[in-house]
């Protein structure tokens, strides 16, 4: 009889501890931090700083600290690209952001965000990534640990397309257009296996954004992590563009 009575205890117990565990995973699971408005990357940079002299292109790559309020606290720097790096550092600075939540709570984060040049040969692909520079002690300690690009390629717009046609071909499909944006943006849900799933376009840049989105089927990416469990996240992906500036609307109107 007393073991019928322990053996029943014992099987409640686990029953409850089931039954806990199955509700806190589905009514508090992490979400992590959403964009919410981006402004334009560098613009007219490669007016500025002509690329050669940068001697470098590729990723860079930012980690931005996302508060409980979703304000942009501070932003660390994790892969670096003469000249450019900076810049990217103060776009992304002005950018706004719901906060992560866990078990219904808001909670202090990071946002990944890999900023992409174009390469000086066309025949550069895929990126070059540097290594990334370590973590602050602060980021060590987290319990959330954001995702990671371990490879990214360049959209085949900047092998199959001069920038010259690609501004002539734009402007004709829509004259009355005045300015570009100089880079697509995109902000990726990737899965707890690190795989991109939803793709949202955050800054359209005609006609970048299409190969953008094409180009990150070669692209991997290392898995976010809270308090140690891989769970889905989201990255920014920004590709900037050497489009000339678009002549103008009178000159298409012919």
């Amino acid at each position: 009889m007393g073991r019928f009575l322990l053996a029943t205890m014992v099987l409640a117990s686990t029953q409850v501890l089931a039954a806990q565990t199955e509700t806190s995973s589905t009514e508090a699971p992490f979400q992590a931090a959403e964009t919410l408005s981006v402004t334009d990357i560098l613009p007219q940079i490669f007016d500025i700083i002509p690329q050669a002299k940068c001697g470098g292109n590729g990723t860079v790559v930012l980690d931005a600290l996302i508060s409980e309020t979703g304000d942009v606290q501070k932003i660390e720097v994790r892969r670096d690209v003469a000249c450019f790096t900076q810049k990217a550092v103060r776009a992304v600075e002005k950018w706004k952001f719901s906060p992560a939540t866990f078990a219904g709570n808001a909670i202090a984060s990071r946002v990944p965000v890999a900023v992409t040049f174009p390469p000086q040969s066309l025949y550069v692909n895929p990126v070059p990534l540097g290594e990334l520079k370590p973590q602050s002690e602060a980021a060590i300690q987290a319990a959330f640990q954001p995702a990671e690009v371990t490879r990214a390629t360049f959209p085949n717009y900047y092998v199959l397309t001069p920038p010259e046609e690609v501004t002539r071909a734009t402007m004709r499909r829509y004259p009355d257009s005045r300015t570009f944006g100089n880079a697509a943006v995109l902000e990726v849900t990737l899965s707890a296996k690190g795989e991109a799933e939803e793709i949202k376009v955050l800054i359209d840049c005609l006609p970048l954004t299409k190969p953008a989105k094409d180009a990150l089927g070669d692209w991997r990416f290392m898995p976010a992590a809270f308090n140690g469990h891989p769970v889905p996240s989201k990255v920014v992906l920004a590709f900037v563009s050497t489009l000339p500036p678009p002549p103008k609307t009178r000159d298409y109107h012919h």
